[in-house]
């Protein structure tokens, strides 16, 4: 009977020193043994605890994005699974959202809102010389990335102030995305303005296992010469003045 209860309180005890521990558990201590468990994604200079931290600096796909602050859910924690709400604020990049570290190397994303220059997706956009004026911002409502493949997202953005600068000028009216997940094709959406400037925009893409195509139609609203001699530098300029824009690429270059 001593016995048991000097077990009893050894057990108590264990488990109020590992609740401590855990309660206090610095974050750079938590992410020497979990970093292998967060795919792409690096954290540097961290401070504070599992629970609420901060990072001087967070890289996806070897890509330095920004500072990182954290906020996680102790009862999703206690069963094992990692949920926080996060913020990533850089000189580029501006984000925020609920993110999700579930099994098997899966990371998922819910209700992220994002802002970035537009110059960014130059490099997947392949359009030589010019350089992409304005800047994106959007939510997306959620996303799954599985290793450094990204499987599924559902959301909408807005490429705001847009323009191109380089060997042609022009500013454009605002031009809008929408996507969404497809069943065996993986991401697939549309792209258009916004209907109240001088270019007019319609196209469509789909995105699968890290890569992308995407083709558009680009053409002068009311005539404008600006609009069509930037179009002589983008896509196959076509017998009415417009411009076929066709591109397969891969996500990465935009990390």
């Amino acid at each position: 009977m001593r016995f048991l209860k000097i077990f009893s309180v050894l057990i108590v005890l264990t488990l109020i020193v590992g609740g401590i521990v855990l309660w206090t558990l610095p974050a750079d201590v938590a992410y020497r043994y979990g970093a292998r468990y967060l795919g792409p994604i690096a954290l540097t200079g961290l401070r504070g605890t599992i629970w609420d931290g901060h990072a001087d600096g967070v890289s996806a796909f070897g890509r330095d994005v920004g500072e990182l602050d954290w906020h996680a859910q102790k009862r999703a924690l206690l069963g094992g699974q990692f949920v926080a709400d996060v913020r990533i604020k850089g000189a580029d990049v501006d984000a925020a959202g609920l993110v999700t570290r579930e099994g098997e190397g899966t990371i998922s994303a819910r209700d992220l809102r994002f802002r970035m220059p537009a110059e960014l997706l130059a490099p997947a956009l392949d359009i030589g010389t010019l350089k992409l004026l304005g800047t994106i911002s959007g939510v997306v409502s959620q996303a799954t990335l599985v290793g450094a493949v990204l499987r599924d997202a559902n959301g909408n953005a807005r490429w705001s102030d847009a323009g191109v600068s380089g060997e042609a000028e022009a500013r454009f009216s605002d031009i809008l995305v929408e996507f969404g997940a497809q069943p065996g094709t993986g991401i697939a959406g549309t792209v258009h303005d916004d209907g109240t400037g001088d270019l007019a925009v319609n196209g469509t893409f789909n995105a699968n296992l890290g890569t992308f195509d995407a083709q558009a139609t680009l053409s002068a609203r009311n005539g404008n010469e600006q609009v069509t001699e930037t179009l002589r530098h983008v896509g196959e300029v076509q017998a009415d003045g417009s411009s076929k824009l066709i591109i397969h690429g891969q996500l990465l270059p935009v990390l």
